[in-house]
């Protein structure tokens, strides 16, 4: 068997990368016929996997800056969409798992796969698979939107969190993705991070998913007696959709001192809002780390349906109990696992009150005891991980069939997709 992993860039500073990069891992372990490609230069995979063949463009993710140029080639990506047919001509029996494409690889290589007999599964660390932002946001409103993609009402909608042009680029983007046409999309297999992503990906194309939780690493190397702790902590991308505007508002309103690591956008403006808080950016491993040892709970203020959360659950493997956003899919199992407070999601007033709760020494260490509890049962280890990726590359794990159309799975050179849901 061959194995083509797919994804936009090589060095794991996001959570669908360091996906990306344990699918490499398992089928090399598996002695799978591995190969990747990469929309950057694809330095981190050739470092961390020597044998593995790297078809790299050496292109910037549109998060790095936008060029005139990427209006186009970000839609659609003639270099990308060569580079996985030459990939696809090398062999047989070939899996492709994509990952990540919105930032450098665009719809074009799914273009390409349509043009193959590639069993292609697809992990939806995001919803760019069926919703233009890839959020289910209306970043104007603050709040989830309730537009069916790709209909008249979405493309009307200023969901956009830069502008409604760019919001009609994204819908355009969309529009070419989806082109790849109905058979081609009734046979792709559907990897979901929650199984309440279902929902939001189900009302187009697609008809076979199922659900694998990505196995996930404490912070930090012993359980943290949170209740011990004074200081509440954020780790993730400093941007509108998760929520760091929420929080900063919550943090000047309660007075609370935190620390908030991350990139992104926001993060001068982030810096400059809350001069009582420790906000250095990126860490590396061993100050997130030190941060989280001396955690009291930590913050999920997603604006947007948070497909998982992998750093909440690290979080929670660790003992640290999680203030998460009602828009979070895993804010029900915690509040249900007592291992957290939800707020409601985009209301700073709301989060000031849970942070506020969170002053009684008692229900922290109730909420960080089951934090730790849950933690040990939210995801499947990483080695039975491994195993079972394989096994869906190998079709001993089936996908759940959901209104499966006449001609859209069964394409000849294809196993057919079975009966399961969760794994």
């Amino acid at each position: 068997m061959r194995l083509i992993v797919v994804n936009d860039v090589s060095e794991a500073l996001g959570g669908a990368t360091k996906v990306a990069l344990q699918c490499i891992e398992a089928g090399v372990a598996a002695g799978l016929d591995c190969s990747v490609l990469v929309g950057d230069d694809g330095a981190g995979i050739r470092l961390r996997f020597p044998g593995v063949q790297v078809e790299a463009l050496g292109e910037r993710p549109l998060r790095d800056g936008v060029r005139f140029a990427n209006l186009f080639d970000r839609n659609f990506n003639g270099r990308a969409y060569r580079a996985l047919r030459r990939l696809l001509k090398s062999g047989s029996d070939t899996v492709v798992h994509v990952h990540g494409w919105s930032q450098i690889l665009s719809p074009s290589i799914f273009h390409a796969l349509e043009r193959s007999d590639a069993k292609v599964i697809v992990t939806a660390h995001d919803f760019f698979l069926s919703c233009p932002n890839g959020a289910y946001a209306h970043f104007g409103k603050g709040d989830i939107c309730e537009e069916k993609p790709l209909t008249a009402g979405c493309l009307a909608s200023a969901c956009d969190k830069r502008n409604y042009l760019h919001k009609l680029w994204r819908f355009g983007r969309s529009m070419t993705q989806s082109a790849a046409g109905e058979v081609f999309w009734g046979r792709v297999g559907v990897i979901l991070a929650h199984e309440a992503m279902e929902p939001y990906l189900s009302t187009g194309s697609l008809r076979n998913f199922l659900t694998l939780r990505t196995p996930s690493t404490p912070l930090t190397r012993f359980p943290v007696e949170a209740w011990k702790n004074e200081r509440a902590m954020f780790l993730g991308r400093m941007t509108v959709e998760k929520g760091v505007r929420t929080l900063a508002e919550a943090l000047n309103v309660t007075g609370k001192a935190a620390t908030l690591i991350g990139q992104g956008p926001l993060l001068q403006e982030i810096q400059h809002t809350l001069p009582h808080c420790h906000v250095p950016g990126w860490l590396d491993d061993g100050e997130v780390t030190a941060v989280a040892a001396k955690a009291r709970y930590f913050f999920m203020p997603s604006r947007m349906p948070e497909p998982y959360g992998l750093v909440a659950a690290e979080a929670l493997m660790s003992g640290i109990p999680v203030i998460a956003s009602s828009n979070a899919l895993i804010a029900r199992e915690i509040e249900e696992n007592q291992a957290g407070l939800v707020f409601q999601s985009g209301n700073a007033r709301s989060l000031a009150e849970k942070m506020v709760l969170m002053e009684n020494d008692d229900l922290v260490r109730r909420l960080s005891e089951g934090a730790f509890a849950y933690g040990k049962r939210i995801a499947p280890s990483r080695d039975e991980w491994h195993q079972r990726m394989v096994d869906i590359y190998a079709g001993r794990i089936k996908f759940s069939i959901r209104d499966v159309m006449t001609g859209a799975v069964g394409r000849p050179g294809h196993p057919e997709f079975g009966m399961a849901s969760r794994i």
